[in-house]
């Protein structure tokens, strides 16, 4: 009976609590509603960042890590250097990028879209792939491209160093192939008019010449190669283009050394 008792009033004295909140609730509702507006205004007032504004902190935050990779090395570079040389607190980086990895990656990107936008316009220029003048500007237009980005050019061997060429790879994958769909019409005119050795793929002999000049300008500009073949860069170019269009050995040379390889074959063979 007792124990009935103390639970009924402990009912009680809830039901007062609840009635007593309520009634609280009801009287000063107005009050709530009006600061809780207030919060919301003052929450709306708070000025987010543009797109511009986030970008522009994007960049700089990659601009300072660039450099940073550059002059110490990838591993050797910490969020918190990060965040220093971009003069801004390690924790508003981290709002930015997630890890530093995530910031290469994002400077690779940008620079890619840059590089393949050139390289693009490069190509437009080609009429023949093979043409002697056409060919030379080319050589050119490779050397440009690598004087003007050579800081993309650096965190390529970094990534080589440090990544295994995990980021730069895609950069080089398909690129005969690539080759060969713009140019497919003019090979195929190539090879119809008797203008090219058989078996040779022409796609494969343009690739290794854009590959030849980028190499070439790549340890000229960044490696101190001062004439590394000993030659300016316009006779570089003068007879990198030569061997391009039409190789080394004299074709006359050619036809003598495989006449003789048949006669050498046919003595072996009556042996």
């Amino acid at each position: 009976m007792c124990e009935i008792a103390r639970l009924t009033r402990l009912d009680i004295d809830t039901r007062r609590s609840s009635y007593k909140i309520r009634a609280f609730v009801f009287l000063t509702g107005a009050g709530f509603e009006k600061d809780h507006q207030s919060l919301s205004l003052k929450a709306r007032a708070v000025p987010k960042l543009s797109q511009e504004a986030i970008q522009e902190r994007r960049a700089r935050i990659e601009e300072a890590a660039k450099e940073l990779f550059i002059k110490r090395g990838f591993h050797a570079t910490s969020m918190r250097d990060i965040a220093a040389r971009a003069g801004t607190s390690l924790g508003n980086l981290y709002n930015y990028y997630r890890t530093k990895e995530s910031i290469l990656e994002s400077i690779i990107a940008r620079y890619q879209k840059v590089i393949d936008a050139r390289l693009r316009a490069m190509l437009d220029e080609i009429r023949d792939p093979f043409d002697a003048e056409d060919l030379a500007r080319f050589g050119r237009r490779v050397k440009e491209l690598v004087a003007d980005h050579a800081d993309y050019w650096l965190l390529m061997y970094i990534d080589v160093l440090e990544f295994e060429n995990r980021h730069f790879r895609k950069m080089f994958v398909d690129l005969a192939r690539n080759m060969r769909q713009r140019f497919g019409e003019r090979f195929k005119q190539l090879k119809r008019s008797g203008a090219l050795y058989d078996g040779v793929d022409p796609a494969v002999g343009f690739t290794a010449a854009y590959m030849q000049f980028f190499n070439y300008f790549l340890v000229e500009r960044l490696f101190g190669g001062d004439r590394h073949f000993g030659l300016s860069d316009e006779r570089v170019i003068a007879h990198l283009t030569e061997i391009f269009r039409r190789g080394v050995l004299h074709p006359r040379h050619l036809e003598r050394e495989e006449r003789m390889g048949k006669r050498t074959t046919r003595r072996a063979s009556k042996a």
